[in-house]
């Protein structure tokens, strides 16, 4: 590949650069001494569901009217992205969880914004349940449209960034180091996380042996180029093509990757988090394991960060062994194989369905549409794991049905 646009010397000024507009806006609203005002802000972010009140306060107002103004692709292209998503949806929200997060806490400086809001080693599951939320939000049918979702989202999460910048920067008991470590959530590490959402996906997708159409994914590129414009990262900082993403992508990692104790920390606290909401046994070490794949073109990061040694290749016969014994199959046919996983990732969808967040916080939702496309059900059978034999074999879904009745009757 040719020589980037983003040069050492470009990266380091980036990292002194936070988000004008959504940084005004917080500074004024938490600098008033308007406790209303305040609430109103914390209530915005946390319901992430509702639509922007009426009654905001005029910063917020202001804020939301300007982030609503954007360049989207063409309708068809939106589309198309759509439709790359809705077919490899559940693997790409696996991927999300086992090498996009992994990654990011692999960047040494980024990772100490995110161990400084303590919350998330304490809750990892708030954080992976807002990027993929996020996630679902923007790339649901109609969520990238002038009202949609995925816009609000983005908005949302943009404000965000820009309140823990303020709260990093105003912590005059802990004081950040700007000069070591840029301004919180600079525009590098920004460009880092949006290519955690769209190239390093991709990626991702090709370690688990996902046969992806290559104008389908350009499109799904696309849509996060846009949402990269609205959540507040520099045109310059936004990549074309797929060969630039990749570009920008290794040029990150090449200066930012480096083992930290804080990264250890986030991943060890995340892979807890995981391998805890498995739904069976068999699935134990699926977390990690899939994390040494995804990382096996990153010598290190994986021992960096701490990830136990598992090879994904070795827990699929093993689950496939205790389940239906039908190990030469999955080994030899990669149909089977893709059963299998798609089944592991539908746990894990699942998990993030039933989860209880509590207070005000929105439940995790999936749109109609992409239920029907993922045949997840409405509401969950209490014999859901009961069945995953036919899930992984294709075994047909009336005589599951009515094995679960005559077990539920005997």
């Amino acid at each position: 590949m040719k020589d980037s646009r983003w040069t050492d010397a470009t990266l380091d000024e980036m990292r002194q650069h936070g988000d004008p507009l959504a940084d005004e806006a917080v500074a004024k609203l938490l600098g008033s001494g308007d406790v209303a005002a305040v609430q109103a802000l914390m209530n915005t972010l946390i319901r992430n569901d509702q639509a922007v009140p009426e009654d905001l306060p005029p910063e917020l107002r202001d804020y939301f009217e300007a982030t609503a103004e954007f360049d989207l692709p063409e309708l068809t292209r939106i589309e198309a992205g759509e439709e790359f998503f809705a077919t490899h949806g559940p693997e790409i929200l696996l991927t999300l969880a086992c090498f996009s997060l992994p990654a990011a806490y692999a960047a040494r400086k980024g990772v100490q914004v995110l161990y400084r809001t303590a919350y998330l080693a304490k809750r990892p599951n708030r954080r992976l349940f807002e990027t993929t939320q996020m996630v679902v939000d923007v790339m649901t049918p109609g969520g990238l449209s002038p009202t949609g979702k995925g816009i609000r989202t983005a908005q949302k999460v943009r404000l965000m960034h820009a309140a823990v910048r303020h709260l990093i920067l105003n912590d005059k008991d802990n004081p950040w180091d700007t000069a070591k470590l840029g301004v919180p959530i600079n525009q590098e590490d920004l460009a880092g996380t949006l290519m955690t959402f769209s190239e390093v996906v991709l990626e991702g997708l090709r370690a688990l042996h996902i046969d992806y159409d290559e104008k389908g994914a350009a499109a799904y590129l696309d849509a996060w180029r846009a949402i990269g414009g609205i959540m507040g990262l520099r045109p310059e900082m936004i990549p074309d093509t797929l060969e630039e993403a990749t570009i920008l992508t290794k040029k990150i990692h090449d200066r930012q990757i480096a083992p930290s104790d804080e990264g250890r920390l986030m991943t060890a606290a995340l892979l807890e988090m995981l391998e805890a909401n498995m739904p069976l046994s068999i699935f134990d070490d699926v977390p990690a394991s899939l994390m040494r794949l995804f990382f096996e073109g990153y010598p290190g990061v994986a021992d960096g960060l701490g990830v136990p040694e598992h090879r994904f290749e070795d827990k699929l016969v093993s689950i496939a062994t205790e389940i239906g014994g039908r190990i030469a199959s999955l080994i030899d046919a990669e149909a089977h194989r893709h059963r299998l996983l798609r089944t592991i990732c539908m746990a894990y969808i699942q998990f993030w369905i039933d989860v209880d967040r509590g207070g005000n916080r929105t439940d995790f939702t999936i749109p109609t549409s992409l239920r029907t496309y993922w045949d997840l059900p409405d509401e969950v059978e209490p014999s859901i794991w009961d069945r995953l034999g036919g899930w992984i074999f294709g075994k047909d879904k009336d005589k599951d049905k009515n094995s679960d009745a005559d077990g539920a009757s005997s």
